[in-house]
């Protein structure tokens, strides 16, 4: 038995080791330790007041999910044994596990965030690794030759155990790519979607600060949730005019830019006389748009529009009202009925 948990430490060791090696080497992670620092500095000073407000206790149970089965007043008592320096951090943690029933790891945490200048971490990698109060322990002992590794102290080792090295889009060309997609190539803003979804959150962090050919690109590529739409073209660009005016869909793109979920796919549908409607440099632009796979004419539009929704769940973009149709059970909105708080 002694040789398999022997075996056990080793794993962790090499498997925490070669994670801090590269963190500490890592472009950046000076950059997130001392942020992590710092917002680590604020929450330890508020563990340590008399009494701990409640915003604080709010904090530490995001931080620490597994703590959220205790009662504020079941925190504050565990906070008050943690401070006690009389015993040893481990049987501090012992003690305040086997009376609130939560696991070591969570306890071995909080006491980290209380005082993370003489307790190690318990975040990050090492988090699945601690089972016991025995692998706390071996823990302990591990934390205690973090020089090694190329690391300070407690705040720099947990800032290493979280670090994950960004993602490189630029060297798949997905940054490139997104940079030059245009909000009417809907096959490419469908294949980057998906592309974009699969990366960590500080890969989509950096690619979200790319330069976009519109407001609607970012909207489909980052947002988490999406609902097909159908927009009723004729509709639009006849709106509360009696001449048709082909910009009003591009208006219509800008208001779907500013949507909480990604308002994506999109079909645009027009009645079949559309292009008799416009005339000059937007009849140019109008056959550039039919030209495009989800744009299509149709008479009667309503019939089309009423079917596509259907058959995709999508939600439909019209000043028409469809009231001849029977369509209790489609979702229809007015471009002024969409802004953040859209959550169709």
């Amino acid at each position: 038995m002694a040789n398999v948990s022997t075996d056990r430490r080793i794993v962790m060791i090499d498997d925490i080791r070669k994670h801090l090696e590269e963190a500490a080497s890592s472009e950046g992670f000076y950059s997130y330790y001392g942020k992590r620092k710092e917002s680590l500095g604020r929450l330890s000073s508020g563990l340590r007041k008399n009494p701990v407000s409640s915003s604080i206790i709010e904090k530490v149970v995001k931080t620490i999910p597994g703590l959220r089965s205790l009662s504020y007043e079941e925190i504050e008592f565990s906070i008050d044994i943690l401070r006690e320096r009389d015993r040893e951090p481990e049987e501090r943690v012992q003690y305040v596990s086997s009376l609130s029933a939560a696991p070591v790891a969570d306890i071995a945490q909080l006491l980290f965030l209380i005082d993370p200048r003489n307790n190690p971490p318990v975040s990050g990698r090492v988090r699945k690794k601690i089972k016991s109060l025995a692998d706390y322990r071996k823990w302990l002992s591990t934390a205690r030759s973090i020089g090694e590794y190329g690391i300070q102290d407690n705040i720099m080792l947990e800032a290493a155990l979280l670090y994950e090295k960004p993602e490189v889009a630029e060297k798949s060309g997905l940054a490139e790519r997104i940079t030059r997609v245009l909000h009417t190539n809907i096959s490419e803003l469908e294949t980057l979607r998906n592309a974009v979804s699969s990366l960590s959150k500080s890969a989509r962090g950096e690619l979200g600060n790319l330069k976009f050919t519109h407001p609607y690109v970012k909207s489909v590529l980052f947002s988490r949730r999406s609902r097909a739409v159908v927009v009723d073209g004729s509709n639009i660009v006849f709106s509360m005019s009696d001449h048709a005016d082909l910009n009003r869909i591009d208006d219509l793109f800008l208001r779907m830019s500013s949507c909480r979920i990604a308002l994506f796919p999109y079909r645009i549908i027009f009645d079949a006389n559309i292009r008799f409607a416009l005339g000059g440099f937007q009849q140019e632009n109008l056959n550039r748009l039919l030209s495009l796979p989800q744009v299509e004419t149709y008479s009667p539009a309503d019939d089309r529009i009423i079917f596509l929704a259907r058959e995709n769940d999508s939600v439909v973009i019209s000043y028409d009202r469809f009231l001849d149709h029977g369509v209790a059970d489609i979702t229809i909105i007015r471009p002024e009925e969409i802004d953040e708080s859209l959550r169709v």
